[in-house]
């Protein structure tokens, strides 16, 4: 979606071409592009001269003669295009400008989303869409009025930035931009978020916009702010779209990626830590790297935990997964419930079923996951998932911790756990993916001591993540 940079990027370029230029014809080829009436559209607007074009957020607002305005929202993938009269329209016009100079000005919109609505100079402002938007960053100076806001809200602070009445002119990319900048969590809510952290925001988004301003703004995916036009400010984005790439500020975590309000949003571990409850904890490692000993510190602190082993061997009670795993895998189990030895044979003889199996169990973990984080009342949470990367369970937790432990010591405890199993739980450390996204975590804990000096370690976590709870 073009943000306020690539908004101003486009009343810039549309600026020389249409001053002072008169429209000699309206064709409506959308008319739910238009809000209101169409013919008063049409009417007002023919004949008029186009007198400059200002912008207030991400609203484009075109000045014409006899008092009349246009206000054009781009939404999605809306664009203008400035053809000559003799030329096709663009591939998805929905309303052409007729000018007199013998060219055509194309509003193009493939999705449809975009808005054009007639107004007056005496009245824009207060419509509805102007009038309820906040200040750009920009026009504000003292952040006190931003933080008596919020105080009450608790909606996450990238919500809360993409909502156009506090602060207009962030959207997707320019909040990742701005919170990494602040090194502000996406997640924290916003009610959290003290003075000098506003005042990083707001200087940040300054600095951010009008450097992306200067570099034509970001041309990303699909959009681009009309015909032959990019901006090339994506490539000075530090965060947003670069989910795995290794955090150039700390150089020691790498940027994990979630969904906030149900935006993309990208985020460094390490330099970015929520504050405010809940903290929803994931720790996660090999077999016998000391997952469940971690887990027990913190449920001897009384704070809730979720085994997800624990909750597969439930599910693996239930003859409703008992018998979708019979009928996957053509195999025969008494009971009605789940052999894990037959089972374990089958996967050691097929090891390329585990991931079929995988896509089996791990939609129903997520789910009981998932109902234990929005049930759960403690300002801390923790889950045990030791396939967190291979199920995608990440992206429901703001921190990770990962027990690391030496190959030939876990190995050790592997035998000496279960000799019979030794070699399957061996073929399973083989293919878990913690390896390759242990950057990815806030904490890697060395289980490489004694049993008390890892306990301290947890006990450290546990105490800084109590008072990032606060």
């Amino acid at each position: 979606m073009p943000e306020l940079p690539e908004v101003e990027t486009v009343k810039n370029v549309l600026i020389p071409i249409v001053k002072n230029r008169k429209i000699i014809k309206i064709d409506v080829l959308r008319v739910s592009q238009i809000e209101g009436d169409v013919n008063e559209f049409i009417s007002n607007l023919q004949g008029q001269t186009f007198l400059d074009i200002s912008r207030i957020g991400k609203y484009l607002i075109f000045h014409l003669t006899n008092e009349n305005v246009m206000i054009s929202h781009l939404r999605m993938e809306g664009k203008y295009y400035e053809l000559l009269e003799t030329d096709k329209d663009s591939k998805y016009a929905r309303v052409v400008f007729h000018l007199d100079n013998g060219h055509k000005l194309c509003y193009d919109d493939s999705r449809c989303f975009g808005v054009l609505k007639l107004s007056s100079e005496t009245n824009y402002k207060k419509e509805e869409m102007i009038a309820k938007l906040g200040p750009e960053p920009f026009y504000i100076e003292d952040v006190k009025s931003l933080m008596k806001k919020v105080k009450n809200i608790r909606k996450p602070i990238k919500s809360t930035l993409l909502d156009q009445t506090l602060m207009t002119g962030l959207g997707n990319i320019y909040v990742d931009e701005t919170l990494f900048a602040s090194k502000i969590h996406p997640l924290t809510p916003a009610n959290k978020v003290k003075e000098e952290e506003w005042k990083n925001i707001v200087k940040n988004a300054k600095e951010i916009l009008s450097l992306a301003i200067v570099s034509g703004g970001s041309t990303i995916k699909s959009y681009h702010p009309g015909k032959d036009i990019d901006g090339n400010f994506q490539t000075r984005l530090k965060v947003y779209g670069k989910a795995g790439d290794l955090c150039p500020v700390c150089q020691k975590h790498e940027f994990r990626f979630i969904k906030v309000g149900g935006r993309g949003t990208t985020f460094c571990p390490g330099c970015q830590r929520k504050v405010g409850e809940p903290l929803n904890i994931a720790i996660t490692g090999k077999i016998a790297s000391g997952k469940s000993t971690a887990t027990n510190v913190f449920k001897e602190k009384g704070y809730p935990i979720l085994s997800s082993d624990k909750v597969v061997e439930e599910l693996y009670k239930t003859s409703q997964l008992t018998n979708k795993i019979e009928k996957a895998f053509s195999l025969k189990f008494k009971d009605g419930q789940v052999d894990k030895n037959i089972l374990r044979d089958y996967l050691l003889t097929h090891p390329k079923d585990k991931r079929k199996l995988e896509r089996i169990v791990h939609p129903l973990v997520e789910k009981e996951i998932k109902n234990f984080l929005s049930t759960s009342k403690s300002p801390i949470r923790v889950v045990e998932v030791p396939l967190l990367f291979e199920s995608n369970l990440d992206r429901y937790f703001d921190d990770i911790i990962v027990i690391d432990i030496a190959k030939d010591k876990q190995d050790e405890l592997i035998s000496n756990r279960d000799k019979a199993k030794a070699l399957y739980l061996k073929e399973i450390n083989k293919t878990n993916k913690i390896d390759e996204n242990i950057l990815k975590a806030t904490y890697v804990i060395k289980n490489d001591g004694t049993k008390a000096a890892f306990i301290n370690k947890i006990n450290q976590i546990i105490t800084e993540l109590e008072n990032l709870a606060k």
